[in-house]
């Protein structure tokens, strides 16, 4: 497999967790699940940062981590998912100290994460907040020291490697670099809730 394994672990009586090392794609390990001839035993694949987890059947879950190891990933650009555009500002209190810590210009940084397709990778922290994967390495930057007590709903921020749209007004310790600018991609009154779902790549449009 092209996808070096970390280890694949036993969760439970019907779980299995298969780690992956970081910058691993996993929705590639788990689209090669979905097609695999005992994906019918399987009632549950969940890829997230650097995980698939999958739930189902024992001897449906045994056959495939027998297989992993030679398996063929889909390329990256095989994978489904709907690509939606985000116009957002950059206007983000943390913006300059974000140029500062990565020797980029401000411009540069606005460039440099606006220029870049994502993917969403999982959904975690608060209820419709999608992680967005695919940062560039140039932005990869920690937490802040001190998380703030309250974070505007549409703030969107960057920290290591993903970067997030705060969905709801809660605390964070995320660099806010910009705003969201157009509709809310969770909204509690909507069927569905979220306007994106795991997979699906994503493109921040900068307006001003």
């Amino acid at each position: 497999m092209d996808e070096a394994v970390t280890a694949v672990r036993r969760v439970g009586d019907r779980g299995l967790l298969v780690e992956l090392p970081p910058r691993s794609d996993p929705h590639r390990l788990a689209a090669w699940v979905r097609d695999h001839p005992c994906a019918p035993g399987l009632t549950e694949v969940i890829p997230a940062a650097r995980t698939v987890f999958l739930l189902g059947d024992i001897t449906a879950l045994r056959r495939i981590a027998q297989a992993i190891g030679a398996a063929k990933l889909p390329d990256a650009d095989e994978l489904g998912g709907k690509t939606v555009v985000v116009p957002v500002r950059y206007d983000g209190p943390d913006l300059a100290a974000v140029a500062e810590r990565t020797g980029l210009s401000v411009r540069e940084v606005v460039e440099r994460h606006s220029g870049t397709e994502y993917r969403v990778a999982f959904f975690g922290f608060a209820p419709g907040q999608a992680f967005f994967a695919a940062l560039p390495d140039v932005l990869h930057v920690p937490r802040r020291p001190s998380p703030r007590m309250k974070v505007p709903s549409g703030s969107l921020a960057i920290a290591n490697e993903f970067t997030v749209i705060y969905p709801l007004d809660s605390p964070g310790g995320w660099n806010l670099i910009g705003t969201r600018a157009g509709p809310p991609l969770w909204d509690a009154r909507a069927q569905p809730p979220n306007s994106v779902d795991v997979g699906d790549r994503v493109v921040f449009y900068e307006v001003r």
